[in-house]
Order: structure tokens, then sequence, then C-alpha cells
């Protein structure tokens, strides 16, 4: 149970986290670089992913509350499935900025750039508080495998907005300025026969560890069972 309790009390904080960061970026007061602080925010994969998180602690926070308050035995496999997604977008966020939005912002912006102000919370804290709390304090022994799959979901979602946002925008053989934010598609739209595949492989890599190391350090005697069930 004092695991629970943690895991309760560092989810509301990262509710609170992204409540408190996205209002920051929308408030337009330093929003920060590949930021703005108007509803064409919500474009962005770092404020969806953030939202998707702060939803997913929320109900894993009720839910983890229901048991603490001895209203259930346990905390739903259903709420822990949607925590995996959460956590896999936010940890996305985090691994794409720092090794593919960073150096190629660098030049223009510097190095710190896209961790200043909002994004401090929103590309670092979030994401790593987020991983901290699911693979060392939430009990996850009722998911399997299969279920890292559902993890996919959110990226892919996104990646339809995405490449039809460009895709529609292309003049002249050339995809409109502001309409690849991300620089994803440097190559042209024919790019997307790669870059998609690649999230998609990368963001299952993420969910697929953040499972097993949830897996082999709150469970060890078990990790291996039901692999794939």
């Amino acid at each position: 149970m004092n695991k629970m309790r943690t895991a309760f009390t560092l989810n509301i904080l990262i509710f609170a986290l992204v409540v408190f960061a996205i209002a920051w970026m929308l408030s337009g007061i330093n929003p920060g670089v590949l930021s703005i602080g108007r509803i064409e925010a919500f474009k962005y994969f770092t404020i969806d992913s953030n939202i998707l998180m702060g939803i997913c602690a929320l109900v894993a926070a009720l839910d983890q509350r229901k048991v603490l308050k001895g209203a259930k035995s346990e905390v739903s496999a259903s709420s822990y499935i949607l925590k995996l997604a959460g956590t896999t977008s936010v940890t996305l966020t985090m691994i794409i900025t720092v090794f593919f939005l960073t150096p190629t912002a660098a030049a223009t912006y510097g190095v710190l750039a896209l961790f200043y102000y909002s994004n401090f919370f929103l590309h670092l804290v979030n994401p790593i508080l987020s991983i901290v709390v699911f693979i060392a304090f939430e009990k996850t022994v009722e998911i399997r495998a299969k279920h890292t799959l559902t993890a996919i979901v959110p990226m892919l979602a996104y990646a339809v907005f995405y490449v039809a946002s460009a895709a529609t925008h292309i003049h002249d053989g050339m995809i409109d300025v502001g309409y690849d934010w991300y620089g994803f598609f440097f190559a042209g739209i024919q790019s997307v026969v790669f870059v998609v595949p690649i999230l998609v492989v990368l963001t299952y890599a993420i969910s697929f560890v953040l499972w097993k190391l949830n897996r082999r350090k709150a469970h060890p005697d078990v990790h291996e069972q039901g692999r794939f069930s």
C-alpha cells in the first residue's frame, strides 16, 4: 500500500504539472521554442501527449484512491493499460526532443532552447516523472505483452493528422512553411514511407521496454509469465 500511496500522490502531481505547463504555454508568457500561445498549440504532439498523460494519471489516481479507501481490491487493468499509453507518449516526446529536435534547433536557438519555460515541464519533467511512477510504483501484473500495442494508437492518430496537414499544403512539390513544423519531411512528403514506420517501431519499443521494466522491477518472480498471452 505504501507504493500505491506514493503512486497516487505522484499521479496527482503529474496531472497538476500538466495543467500548469499547458496553461503557461497557452498564456503566451514566455511560451518557448516550438510553442505558441494560442489554440494552435494543440497541433504539437508535445501538448497532446502531455494532455493524454494528465488524463491517464488522473484516471489511475482516482482508481488508486478507491483501493486505498477499501472500495475495491485492485486498480483495474484498463487504468494501467491507459497509463502505459500515456507514459509511452510522453517518453516518445522526450526522446524525439532530445535526439532529433534539439540537434536541429541548436544552431538557431541554442542547445537547451527546447527545455526553457513551459517546455522544461512538457519535454523533461513530466516524462521523467511519468516513467518513474510507472516503473517503480505501479503494480501492472495484469498487463500482458499484447497490451503494449495499444500504446501505438495515440502516435498513429497524431501521424494521420500530421501527414494530412502536410499533404494538403503542397505547392510546386514543396510543403508550405509551417505545415511540417517538426521537420520530419525534410526530403519531401515522400519521406512518410520511412518516417512513420520508424516512429511506429520506436513507439512500440518504448511501450514494450516500459512494460518489461515494470514487471522486472515490481514483479521479478512473474516477469516471464504470460509473455504473449
